[in-house]
C-alpha cells in the first residue's frame, strides 16, 4: 500500500473502489466458443513445457550427467 496521509485514507478507499467498480463493469463473461480456445490454448502450452521438460531429462540420463 502506497505511503498515504492519515487523513486520506478515506479517500484512497473510496478511489480503488470506484476503480474496481469501473474493471467489472467493462468486464464480460466470455462465451463457450472463447473459453474452450483459451483451454485449448493453455493445454497446448501444458503439453509442449512438460514435452521439453521430458527430453531435456531423457538427455541428461541418457549421457551420464546425474
Amino acid at each position: 500500500m502506497p505511503n498515504i496521509p492519515t487523513g486520506k485514507v478515506g479517500t484512497y478507499i473510496i478511489n480503488k473502489l470506484r476503480e474496481y467498480d469501473r474493471v467489472l463493469k467493462i468486464t464480460k463473461k466470455p462465451s463457450l466458443d472463447e473459453y474452450k480456445m483459451t483451454a485449448k490454448a493453455t493445454g497446448l502450452g501444458i503439453v509442449i513445457i512438460g514435452t521439453i521438460g521430458f527430453i531435456i531429462t531423457m538427455v541428461v540420463q541418457l549421457l551420464g550427467l546425474i
